[in-house]
């Protein structure tokens, strides 16, 4: 089984009229073999909010660079930050 990772990745809007679950939507179809862990929304300025969540990625050189441009592409999206990386171990899974 190929190794993968967990990225806590920070959402920025474009504007304050993007509806965050509609960004969700077309991050979950941008990566279909991947799985969000979880997702939650965190108040940023004047009733904007940023999306902030963990998605699994596979354990490679440049994934992380890959997943920003692949977000930042989506329309609706202003910024993207990779607030962490870390190996994911699947308990489910024997060693």
């Amino acid at each position: 089984m190929a190794r993968k990772v967990i990225m806590t990745i920070k959402i920025f809007p474009d504007s304050d009229e993007v509806q965050l679950d509609k960004v969700l939507e077309m991050i979950k179809q941008a990566f279909p073999n991947e799985q969000i862990i979880n997702y939650t929304q965190e108040p940023v300025a004047y009733g904007i909010n940023s999306l902030i969540l963990n998605i699994t990625a596979p354990e490679e050189e440049g994934v992380s660079q890959a997943y920003e441009d692949k977000i930042k592409a989506i329309s609706g999206v202003g910024e993207v930050y990779i607030e962490n990386v870390r190996r994911f171990v699947d308990v489910r899974e024997p060693f």
